[in-house]
This record gives structure tokens, C-alpha cells and sequence, in this order.
């Protein structure tokens, strides 16, 4: 079988490392190719050319920060040095939410979160749209 490793070196940060690795790992992965193969009396044979990646979806992060009381979209640098927490929603093309990550020393309230994950569903859902994901 294959293993795939994705690496992201980040040469400029300017804000939100998470959503823009995500967004360039996800896009590296569509455009991965992999040899042709079939696995024959339980032996990997590698066979000439190549096909794409299969992947089963493509998701999408947005990272919401909290300042006060106040939620923000896509925090850039400055944003990020004075935040007090932040949170980011990973969503597949269905809308659902895959995957979810706190961070920072404050806290969300629950009204907070939901809050949040409205406004991060319809980013991922606009971004969706732009990328024809």
C-alpha cells in the first residue's frame, strides 16, 4: 500500500497559518498523481503510468478568533497577537462539521460556539463555491 505525507513550509506568515495550510494541502492533494498498480496474489505490482489521487473530500477550515466579546473571521497577524481564544471548524461539501480545534487561554460560551459555526459553514460554503469544491 501508499502512504502520502503532506509538509507544509511556511514562508511567510501573515496570519491564519491553519486555514491557508489546510486550503494548500487539500489543493497539493488534488493534484497528486500515483503510480498504477494491482495487488496480485497479495503482492503489490506497480504497472506503467499514472492516475490520480483518490480522495473521498475535500475539507474546508475556517478559523473564527474571540477579542473580548467579539468573534472575527480569518484573524491576520495583529489580530491573532491580541486574541483571546480561537476556533476552527473543518467542514465537508455537506455541510457537516468533521473536525473541530480550540485554541488560545479563553474561552468560547456555547451560544458563542454556535455562533461561530454558523458563520464558519457559510465561509466554507462561499470558499467552496470560489474553488468549485
Amino acid at each position: 500500500m501508499f502512504v502520502v505525507f503532506v509538509d507544509v513550509y511556511v514562508l511567510n506568515h501573515d496570519g491564519n497559518l491553519i486555514d491557508a495550510s489546510a486550503i494548500a494541502a487539500i489543493a497539493a492533494l488534488m493534484n497528486t498523481k500515483m503510480p498504477n498498480f494491482e495487488i496480485k496474489d497479495g503482492e503489490l505490482k506497480i504497472k506503467q503510468g499514472y492516475t490520480q489521487l483518490p480522495l473521498k473530500a475535500h475539507p474546508i477550515t475556517v478559523t473564527i478568533g474571540k477579542i473580548a466579546n467579539k468573534l472575527l473571521v480569518d484573524p491576520w497577524i495583529e489580530e491573532e497577537s491580541v486574541m483571546d481564544s480561537r476556533i476552527t471548524f473543518a467542514s465537508n461539501a455537506e455541510g457537516n462539521i468533521c473536525a473541530i480545534q480550540k485554541g488560545g487561554s479563553s474561552y468560547f460560551t456555547p451560544q458563542q460556539i454556535l455562533d461561530a459555526s454558523k458563520i464558519a459553514l457559510g465561509k466554507a460554503a462561499e470558499l467552496r463555491k470560489k474553488f468549485n469544491w
